[in-house]
């Protein structure tokens, strides 16, 4: 069997992600009035938005179980505290504290864990200066 760069994985971009809902109507509101996506369009019981070039497709779903996903979506914000603050003033619930993964001389990288309405992990992550 023939290994071709080109018929793996490596390299490529994602096309759409997808999560499931057991509201749809309250899960447009929040990913779009709350979070600010572009919402693409609505079919079959799905919501399609953009983020940054990727489809996230938010699919109906009422037997969704309650567990925890064990995935998590990461929102780039290049203006971390004012994402942050703007987020939490639109009543984004987001978790424990805020945590540093990396340190560069004058700049730390930050993120801060959040759920949708359907209790979907997400999370902001950015560059914010040290002080």
């Amino acid at each position: 069997m023939e290994n071709s760069d080109s018929a793996q994985l490596g390299g490529h971009a994602f096309q759409q992600i997808a999560v499931t809902t057991k509201d749809l109507p309250r899960a447009i509101t929040f990913y779009r009035n709350v979070l600010g996506l572009k919402m693409l369009f609505e079919s079959n019981n799905m919501a399609f938005f953009d983020v940054g070039g990727v489809r996230l497709m938010i699919g109906l779903d009422r037997s969704r179980p309650a567990a925890r996903p064990t995935s998590v979506l990461y929102f780039d914000a290049p203006e971390f505290l004012a994402t942050r603050s703007k987020l939490k003033a639109l009543g984004v619930p987001f978790e424990d504290g805020i945590e540093t993964v990396d340190r560069k001389a004058n700049a730390e990288l930050n993120l801060q864990q959040f759920t949708d309405p359907d209790g979907n992990a997400l999370a902001v992550m950015g560059w914010a200066k040290r002080s």
